[in-house]
């Protein structure tokens, strides 16, 4: 009974829609507007015909496994960082969670500014050392790595509040230990700070993962899938079936294949990494 209240709103607000979309993907829509018809697997077959969802499949995975590799690494080193004793420390542990707290609208206003091509920041920096500006967000070579490590900033914060307190369940007793015995600072963190913080880094990374196969904001508002579609995710171009070419039930059976892939993932990930999980 006391769970009854957010179970109620759970199902009404994410698992009945999600099931009206899987059924509307076995769905076809009348040209003329009089409805919608039974197709079976008819979106599904299209879907696998078109050349351009596959080259889509490529870029989401590229796009994912950039701010996945991006965010694990930079949340891990700042833990790391910040779990030493000095003065100051709690200050800089709140800049750092500020990252989450910027709304992605803001975030991405801020990373448009920072990366455009006449009077970005970035581009002064280069110039200033003698570079080559570059178009970070109008040329499809740099564009999916901006939006990426646009994506992958934003969740730093969290993720590096996460291992700060994973950190910080490791028992001092086992350093000091490690210490007497002559281990150097390399040889700690390898052999005890990395197994002991595997259960958080492994939970981390499937957020990542996630994360990154479902980024919309970042790229909505600073590429809109451009350049050449360069930045065109498979989430995004859901969004632009059904919204902007007014296929429903194709892109229904869109989000379907995407939420079918994300178990899969992660499924693989608990089968291939939990194993070198450590826990207790």
């Amino acid at each position: 009974m006391l769970i009854l209240p957010a179970a109620a709103l759970l199902f009404l607000f994410t698992l009945w829609p999600a099931f009206q979309a899987i059924v509307l993907s076995f769905l076809g829509e009348d040209p003329f507007g009089r409805g919608r018809f039974w197709v079976g697997l008819a979106n599904y077959a299209e879907l696998f015909r078109d050349p351009t969802f596959f080259r889509t499949v490529l870029i989401t995975f590229k796009f994912a496994l950039i701010v996945a590799v991006v965010e694990v690494a930079l949340s891990l080193l700042a833990a790391v960082l910040l779990q030493y004793s000095v003065p100051g420390i709690a200050i800089f542990r709140t800049i750092f969670f500020l990252t989450t707290a910027v709304s992605t609208a803001v975030a991405a206003v801020a990373w448009g500014w920072f990366l455009h091509p006449v009077g970005g920041v970035l581009n002064h920096i280069l110039q200033w050392l003698h570079l080559s500006p570059q178009g970070w967000l109008t040329t499809p070579e740099w564009a999916l790595y901006s939006v990426a490590a646009a994506t992958a900033w934003q969740a730093i914060g969290f993720s590096t509040i996460l291992l700060t307190a994973g950190l910080q369940d490791i028992p001092e007793d086992i350093y000091e230990a490690a210490r007497i015995d002559g281990a150097t600072g390399w040889t700690v963190f390898w052999r005890i700070t990395l197994p002991l913080l595997s259960p958080v880094l492994f939970f981390v990374s499937v957020l990542a993962l996630v994360r990154g196969f479902t980024a919309f904001g970042q790229i909505h508002l600073l590429t809109r899938g451009g350049p050449s579609e360069a930045t065109t995710v498979w989430i995004y171009r859901i969004y632009l079936d059904a919204f902007f070419n007014f296929r429903f039930t194709y892109a229904a059976a869109e989000a379907a294949l995407l939420f079918a892939l994300l178990i899969v993932l992660t499924v693989i990930q608990f089968r291939s990494l939990e194993r070198r999980v450590h826990y207790g």
